[in-house]
């Protein structure tokens, strides 16, 4: 006899075990849990089809629906919520020698997106909002990213892989280089932009807030070419994308 619990457990152990891994003797009607095991397959490949679309274009229907299958096995789902099925795809991917180097970066930045689009709210600020502060408050001007955001480090060229696929252009194999995409999410829709060599250096700063005096302090010690014109360029430019509250 096995109380309830012991039940559901070892349910949830045999659905997600994969197929073929549940004995006949331990409970009754084993091809009927053997269906409940391929939905369950099933249902989570077409989830993590939806959070990783560039994955799957570039893998192909068949092999993501395989590779997901044995994700699944390995790292059975724990949360509550299906949004979490895939938070551990790309670390699996780490572990795998037979897909792209790459692969693992790619789902990275697709995970990184999904992240960010169920990220808290918060009003971001404008020029506008700028224009209203006085000059002599700015060096003690606090600024830092939006909360639905993400900075995303990359040793491959996956961002350009990402946008050749959404824009339905030419695509290429990507290469070594290491870079910093930074994902945030405005109004209902989910951004994503490469930062330059000296952006990537200021850009984590702002996840931690920082005020405009320690960033311009940064460029400076980057050896960056008239650092007060560059901060300010940078600032309009996380501004105009909506991925900036200034206090």
């Amino acid at each position: 006899m096995h109380d309830l619990a012991e039940i559901q457990r070892r349910f949830y152990e045999l659905v997600t075990a994969g197929e073929g891994a549940i004995d006949p003797g331990l409970l009754g009607g084993s091809r009927r849990l053997d269906v409940y095991a391929e939905m369950y397959v099933a249902r989570l490949v077409d989830v993590l089809a939806d959070d990783y679309p560039k994955l799957r274009s570039v893998l192909g229907a068949e092999p993501f629906q395989t590779l997901v299958a044995a994700y699944l096995r390995a790292r059975p789902p724990r949360s509550f919520t299906i949004r979490d099925a895939g938070e551990a795809l790309a670390a699996y991917l780490e572990t795998r020698d037979d897909l792209p180097p790459w692969a693992a970066d790619l789902a990275r930045l697709e995970r990184a997106r999904v992240e960010v689009f169920d990220g808290p709210d918060r009003e971001p600020s404008t020029r506008e909002d700028l224009a209203r502060i006085p000059i002599e408050e700015f060096p003690d001007l606090a600024i830092e990213l939006v909360p639905s955001s993400e900075l995303v480090p990359i040793g491959w060229t996956v961002d350009d892989l990402w946008s050749a696929i959404e824009d339905d252009t030419t695509i290429e194999a990507p290469t070594e280089c290491n870079r910093t995409v930074l994902v945030w999410r405005r109004d209902l829709g989910v951004l994503h932009r490469t930062l330059d060599g000296d952006e990537a250096e200021l850009v984590p700063f702002l996840a931690r807030r920082a005020t405009m005096a320690a960033l311009s302090e940064r460029l400076v010690e980057l050896e960056v070419v008239g650092p007060e014109t560059r901060l300010v360029e940078l600032l309009g430019r996380w501004l105009d994308g909506a991925a900036l509250v200034c206090s």
